[in-house]
């Protein structure tokens, strides 16, 4: 197994991820790799990030697996895919691939960088399900802009699933508190929604643009989740709030994304664009890692692409505050 390995860290709209090269099993033993995902990823230690995308490089389509911060395995990080999908151009020099994680073949394309100079891609994402074979809540099926009750007295709520399970709410005035409350209340009623879901709140903004924060299960308020992106822009064109090829711009607390979508109204897959910044290479001992040793790593740092989304945060948050929205978190 290799110990000393190069890993990247990037992120998308603040969704911060480690990419190693490789497969898990290429740097632990299957029992020993949920163990090394979590030091891999805990803030207290030398790194720290959201979670950990692993990646083959060698095959024709690039071999990918994302873990939760926790170690367990998940099937899709949006926001991170970003990121592996750069990595991926930049390693081949390509202006479009196609990567496989969770089961799932992913096209990724460079996209246009912004005015500040912050890098972006763009990734098609899964089918968007609005009936999937394991309702996100019990009862009938679809389970669109109608209110649970149990969740909520008046929010009409709308069930999907992209692949993760949402549930999204469009509303007049986004109150984060509201946000917290509702999330809190899906994470107990498991009588309701068995699973869990993620929440999400579309706050419209001008035209062609909405404010979305999203209340991840599990994890609570975030700045950005990429399948909260997306399963809101479905939402939108579901309601008839937009028409499904136009590119809306999604804001939230931790960047700005573009999200639109293609095929037929049963079928509806989404296309993700926005910011895959990197932050810092090291050199990583894996092994001494793994195993909680002293480990001193030393970091070489984006500079410059640190900075162009720095400028571009600021941006996004002053667009925000004049539009009355003040997240906690970004």
């Amino acid at each position: 197994m290799n110990t000393r390995v190069s890993v990247l860290k990037a992120h998308g709209s603040q969704n911060d991820i480690l990419i190693v090269q490789g497969r898990p099993g290429d740097h632990a033993a299957e029992a020993d790799v949920p163990r090394l995902v979590s030091r891999l990823c805990d803030r207290s230690g030398p790194l720290g990030a959201d979670g950990v995308y692993f990646v083959d490089l060698a095959p024709a389509v690039p071999q990918a697996a994302f873990f939760n911060p926790d170690g367990s395995f998940a099937k899709l990080c949006g926001n991170g895919m970003r990121c592996l999908a750069r990595l991926v151009l930049d390693t081949r020099d390509e202006q479009q691939a196609v990567v496989r994680a969770g089961g799932a073949d992913f096209v990724v394309r460079r996209a246009e960088s912004t005015a500040e100079g912050v890098r972006q891609t763009a990734v098609e994402m899964p089918r968007i399900d609005f009936a999937p074979a394991e309702p996100v809540v019990t009862g009938a099926q679809p389970h669109i802009d109608t209110p649970l009750p149990a969740l909520h007295p008046t929010l009409g709520l709308t069930a999907l699933a992209v692949p993760n399970d949402h549930l999204v709410a469009v509303v007049e005035k986004f109150d984060e508190d509201e946000l917290v409350a509702t999330g809190q209340r899906i994470s107990a009623a498991t009588d309701v929604v068995p699973r869990g879901a993620n929440l999400s709140f579309i706050h419209p903004l001008d035209d062609g643009e909405i404010y979305v924060q999203t209340y991840e299960r599990g994890a609570g308020l975030t700045r950005s989740c990429g399948s909260g992106v997306v399963a809101s822009r479905a939402v939108y064109s579901r309601l008839g709030l937009a028409a499904p090829g136009e590119r809306i711009t999604v804001r939230n607390p931790g960047g700005v994304a573009v999200a639109w979508l293609a095929g037929e109204p049963s079928a509806w897959h989404a296309t993700l664009q926005g910011n895959a910044s990197y932050v810092y290479r090291a050199e990583v001992d894996l092994t001494a890692l793994g195993a909680g040793e002293p480990t001193r790593i030393e970091t070489d740092a984006f500079v410059d692409e640190i900075e162009a989304f720095a400028r571009a945060r600021e941006d996004n948050l002053a667009v925000l505050d004049a539009a009355g929205v003040h997240p906690s978190v970004g």
